[in-house]
């Protein structure tokens, strides 16, 4: 039986994980901290005593890894899943404006929910429309080196759209500002929602934590298939010979028994331990920060899961039923504040949009996320590196990887699945060469 040990487990090294030990390959996951998931878990609140994920995380139709990684899993079902677009937005005046897919066949009904989006007016619609319309005939040599927002003003996108729509679509996705995010990328972005089909461009939320969700559901498909999961063990070294990983050194072991090594750690993380006969991977990666506003309140005067807010620090609201949870994203500057500052500026933001006032709040919790993503601007685009590298029993994984995505969840999937196909890849050439 082949063996694989695995750095790290976070989405992309459970997804490697998952399909390696479906294929009956011996997994030996190591994480460095107690906690698995990464950068998606959830935790024990200390006051209320209920569970809470570090933050929120939204899948989409087009999320095909992400998808496919959870059904391997045996849990899509701990997902809901929208029969149709629908996405309401909130505006200062406290008017609620909705892009709801009617019923018309795909794509008229995409383009009919934009028409009937009235936080613009009829001449914002049409050129909202003719940018959608357009943009299977972009070309991508075209958006070299144009920022979000270059693009947009070239495409003679008003103020008013851009801040009803793309603003908020473009930093929730990207995390980042249309002044920094790459115009190419949020392209690639757009055509994978709008231009795969009706699924792919709905919304698809946890009914449970994220750790109950997927991390759980993970851990014990992994475990099932004979993989081993160990926690609180950082990987210090990596030792290479001849062109292949002989060792993995952490504090408490040396692990050698292996034919293959997945590094599935974030990039700020590897370069402490990148072997020196890897070429340089010349990725000069800068961070974005999410923040997660929890508020308890005495009334939740909201009916939906989510709602976008309009020209709004504040992006995201998220009905959790006891509390609701609030993201802003690009949120570096907004998470320096204290959490006083934070909860009162929220609270302020929240009475100009909605029926909240500061007397319905109860209690508050903030979650500052410093390395939640890595922006995605134009100087990074070419020198993301392949999952297959120079050390022939040695992949990487991660959503920093080329896999042509965001940092995302499904950036993370894809990597780990591509990273697992190039093993298993390699063991069939193998096989066939000794047959």
């Amino acid at each position: 039986m082949k063996k694989c040990l695995i750095i790290g487990s976070g989405i992309a090294g459970l997804t490697a994980a998952s399909y390696l030990s479906s294929k009956k390959i011996q997994v030996t996951l190591l994480e460095s901290s107690p906690k698995f998931g990464g950068r998606t878990f959830s935790f024990k609140d200390s006051e209320s005593g209920e569970i809470i994920d570090n933050g929120q995380h939204i899948l989409m139709g087009c999320y095909e890894d992400s998808l496919a990684f959870l059904k391997l899993i045996g849990a899509e079902n701990n997902f809901v899943y929208q029969k149709k677009l629908v996405v309401n937005f909130l505006s200062n005046q406290k008017k609620l404006f909705a892009i709801s897919a009617l019923t018309f066949p795909y794509p008229f009904n995409l383009l009919f929910a934009v028409f009937n989006y009235k936080a613009l007016d009829i001449v914002d619609r049409f050129r909202f429309i003719g940018l959608l319309i357009k943009l299977p005939f972009i070309s991508l040599r075209s958006l070299e080196n144009l920022t979000v927002s270059d693009w947009l003003i070239r495409e003679n996108q008003t103020e008013n759209i851009i801040k009803s729509f793309w603003e908020i679509l473009c930093v929730g996705a990207l995390n980042t500002n249309l002044q920094k995010a790459s115009a190419k990328i949020f392209y690639k972005v757009l055509m994978q929602i709008f231009f795969r089909g009706n699924f792919a461009s709905t919304i698809i939320l946890p009914k449970y934590s994220l750790s109950e969700s997927i991390i759980d559901p993970a851990l014990s498909f992994i475990r099932k298939n004979g993989g081993k999961i160990i926690p609180s063990e950082t990987v210090k070294e990596i030792i290479v010979n001849e062109g292949k990983v002989l060792q993995a050194i952490s504090e408490k072991n040396i692990y050698k028994d292996f034919d293959f090594v997945i590094s599935a750690i974030p990039f700020f993380s590897f370069q402490k331990i990148i072997p020196k006969e890897l070429p340089v991977i010349d990725l000069n990666l800068e961070y974005s920060t999410i923040l997660n506003i929890h508020l308890w309140l005495k009334e939740i005067p909201f009916k939906e899961s989510f709602y976008g807010l309009i020209n709004s620090p504040l992006h995201w609201i998220f009905n959790k039923g006891s509390h609701i949870n609030i993201v802003v994203s690009d949120a570096d500057e907004i998470a320096k504040k204290t959490n006083d500052e934070i909860v009162k500026m929220a609270v302020d933001e929240l009475e100009k949009f909605t029926q909240i006032k500061k007397e319905y709040l109860t209690r508050s919790k903030i979650i500052r996320e410093k390395r939640a993503t890595f922006i995605p601007d134009n100087k990074i685009l070419n020198k993301r590196p392949e999952s297959k590298t120079n050390i022939k029993n040695f992949f990487l994984a991660g959503d920093w990887t080329d896999t042509d995505l965001p940092s995302t969840i499904e950036s993370a999937a894809k990597s780990g699945r591509i990273a697992a196909e190039l093993i298993l890849s390699k063991i069939d050439d193998e096989q066939k060469k000794l047959s």
